[in-house]
């Protein structure tokens, strides 16, 4: 990814287990004025995509809260990350975030199928 240079500089001090609960976005964090590298320095973004640099093929999933409110807010993160570098075939979005306030970040490992020779 030509843009991984930027991603470890700005995520450096943030680790993520393999297996670790979704990495989460809320509204207060997400209510400042945003610029790419104000985006890149959220916690949770900036560890999703350092564990998306790590996990070869890996996408992410972006849990949001329902209603217009929450899919305008996740399709506003989708659009920023793809602006700074990530595919927009690695992201997913899925309504029904665990509060109505956040947004989770959850970066999955592609699946492996039979056969694949993965």
């Amino acid at each position: 990814m030509k843009s991984l240079p930027l991603w470890c500089l700005l995520g450096l001090g943030f680790c993520v287990q393999a297996g670790a609960a979704p990495l989460v976005l809320n509204a207060d964090q997400w209510a400042v004025p945003r610029r790419g590298d104000v985006i890149l320095r959220m916690p949770a973004v900036s560890a999703a995509m350092r564990e998306l640099d790590a996990k070869r093929g890996s996408h992410l999933i972006i849990r949001f809260p329902g209603g217009d409110e929450g899919s305008l807010w996740a399709n506003e993160l989708r659009a920023w990350l793809v602006s700074l570098g990530l595919s927009s075939q690695r992201i997913e979005l899925v309504p029904g975030s665990h509060s109505a306030d956040t947004i989770e970040l959850d970066v999955r490992a592609p699946l492996v199928t039979p056969g694949s020779g993965s």
